[in-house]
């Protein structure tokens, strides 16, 4: 008798183990194999401005606002590493929430592509958004730096 009651022991025993056990993992998230931006500027001054960096570090920047300005660049597999530093607190926001917008500003999208998926966040600079400057700094910081790579001679 006390054998056919073994199996059940074993299974309430079990429900006690140690709660830290039980807890799910959190699986970091997959390094991208591109991060990428393209975005329009405003309606008054019109142009665009897109860029890349692969996984190598290798990418390319244009922009036609303002200036004509471009080039192709190799930062490294550290330089993709900044950039992705820069970017990575926005990589699991889908939208900016916004309140109300100024139809006439410029727009764009940030992108992380892994493998056949890609992943984008919106940008609407005529928004009114509730957390706008962190989201805007880091597209700018990283624009910025990919920018400097790419015009460096």
């Amino acid at each position: 008798m006390i054998w056919n009651l073994a199996p059940l022991a074993a299974i309430i025993l079990a429900g006690f183990a140690d709660p830290q056990d039980r807890t799910p993992k959190t699986q970091p998230a997959a390094i991208p194999d591109q991060i990428s931006y393209a975005g329009n500027g405003n309606g008054w001054s019109g142009g665009h401005t897109e860029w890349w960096i692969d996984r190598s570090g290798r990418g390319a920047y244009r922009t036609t606002i303002r200036v004509e300005a471009g080039g192709k660049f190799d930062a490294g597999p550290q330089g993709f590493e900044r950039i992705r530093a820069i970017l990575q607190p926005l990589e699991d926001m889908r939208e900016l929430p916004c309140d109300g917008a100024v139809t006439d500003q410029g727009i764009g999208a940030l992108n992380w592509r892994r493998g056949r998926y890609e992943t984008s966040l919106r940008f609407d600079f005529g928004c009114n958004f509730r957390q706008p400057d962190a989201a805007r700094a880091r597209l700018g910081q990283a624009s910025d730096l990919v920018q400097q790579w790419a015009l460096a001679k």
